[in-house]
């Protein structure tokens, strides 16, 4: 298996995880909070799912990177994982605002859906193509 098909495996079973977990959670939110909650916990999930998808998408450049350049240049290597992680931290941060200030969603909702995205990122069983030990 090639390290892209190992990547887009491994991150397919990523967001599908955190899409059934943000459904799921949307679900009782909704039914316990009212539709306020609806477009909120959805949309916080999406952040979470499009911040994996963008690191997953770095770490895959980064690599490819690695693959080409001397072992020497594991410093520049470093440098491009480092600056995929600030600048997933800073769309987090963006659609966040985003949610809050323009579209004016309910903040407990956008949290929910993001604690909630985030949590089915940790439970996944791999993590970006790491398999962790059962």
């Amino acid at each position: 298996m090639s390290a892209n098909n190992a990547f887009s495996h491994t991150i397919r079973k990523i967001v599908l995880t955190q899409i059934g977990l943000v459904f799921f959670t949307t679900a009782i939110a909704t039914s316990l909070k009212g539709t306020e909650f609806l477009w909120s916990t959805l949309y916080g999930g999406a952040i979470i799912v499009t911040s994996t998808v963008f690191f997953g998408w770095k770490l895959m450049l980064a690599t490819q990177a690695a693959d080409k350049t001397a072992a020497a240049d594991i410093g520049v290597n470093t440098a491009e994982l480092f600056k995929g992680i600030i600048m997933r931290f800073i769309l987090v941060v963006a659609l966040l605002a985003l949610g809050m200030g323009w579209l004016k969603l309910a903040p407990a909702g956008i949290l929910t859906g993001l604690i909630a995205a985030q949590l089915a990122y940790w439970f996944s069983k791999t993590s970006y193509g790491v398999t962790r030990c059962k």
